[in-house]
């Protein structure tokens, strides 16, 4: 590949014998590469391996896949796409890229909008059935007999046991490479509440949405991590070596003890047996186990925020 091929501006440079003047001007062959001045050449830590340029869509894939769903002309279709992002937040606007092949495509081309349904885990294996086959062939709703409900901005249907959906018009259609990319202005946005607040809420696994990681792999968030806000006056470089230190002091060996033991705390609470929660700090608690010390076994679970 490419990738392969290309030795990168360094490995060039040291081929070409031109270090000291790339060193001198800060710049490499044909002056397509700049980088700091500096005296010594630094070479990448141990475990850093090069990959084809074609890995970087995968490195910036992880986020929440969703389904596409789109109506022309009375009939109905549904993709599901990863490539989708946020663009500018004043006026809002979102942009999904298709591969330019597929029949979803003419389908937005055509209808001037789509929704976005962002699916739960409990349709995982919908989600990546409905990426093998085309809507041009077959009906997708009826062969997977998902459940719909009615847009309330656009003639799109939506698709339950989902945990967000966004209605989009497009704004501006912009060919790229060998995909589409579609701008569109987000006309109503609905949300599950037991899944999104302001934010994720990162609650019951079956709320959460499905993130794709490439081929037929996905994954969840698991739990939610407050970074901790420097102090006026604090030095940078002593403030993040002391986080660093702290976080450090779990090793793999105590976080495996821990999980094992949170592990044995929740079955325990789940069968309704009494258990001993003071050998436990409250921040290594579960959210449900902190809700149980804090309300008493007795009452009820709450939705939403603990």
């Amino acid at each position: 590949m490419r990738g392969d091929a290309d030795p990168g501006p360094f490995d060039r440079l040291r081929a070409n014998g031109e270090g000291e003047r790339g060193r001198r001007t800060g710049k490499a062959e044909r002056h397509l590469y700049t980088w700091p001045v500096t005296d010594e050449f630094r070479l990448p830590p141990e475990g850093i391996e090069r990959v084809p340029p074609a890995f970087a869509s995968r490195l910036l894939m992880g986020g929440p896949v969703t389904l596409v769903t789109t109506s022309y002309r009375g009939k109905s279709n549904v993709m599901p796409l990863a490539w989708g992002a946020p663009l500018s937040g004043s006026p809002p606007l979102i942009g999904i890229s298709v591969e330019q092949s597929r029949h979803s495509v003419d389908m937005i081309q055509h209808s001037q909008e789509f929704a976005l349904n962002f699916p739960t885990w409990p349709l995982l294996h919908h989600v990546q059935y409905l990426g093998a086959m085309s809507g041009d062939r077959i009906d997708k709703f009826e062969a997977t007999q998902l459940e719909t409900f009615t847009a309330a901005r656009i003639s799109a249907p939506l698709i339950e046991g989902c945990a967000a959906w966004i209605e989009c018009a497009v704004e501006q259609v912009i060919p790229i490479g060998d995909h589409v990319l579609f701008v569109g202005v987000p006309l109503a946005v609905q949300v599950d509440r037991e899944a999104f607040g302001e934010r994720w809420l990162v609650g019951a696994e079956e709320k959460r949405p499905l993130h794709f990681l490439g081929a037929n792999q996905y994954a969840h968030l698991d739990r939610v991590m407050e970074a901790r806000m420097p102090a006026r006056g604090d030095a940078p470089e002593a403030f993040l070596a002391e986080r660093l230190a702290e976080e450090l002091e779990l090793t793999r060996e105590a976080r495996e003890r821990r999980e094992e033991q949170l592990g044995q705390l929740r079955e325990e609470i789940e069968a309704g047996k009494a258990v001993d929660l003071a050998s436990l700090s409250l921040e290594a608690l579960p959210d449900f186990a902190r809700r149980v010390q804090i309300l008493g076994p007795d009452a009820p679970a709450r939705d939403g925020n603990p």
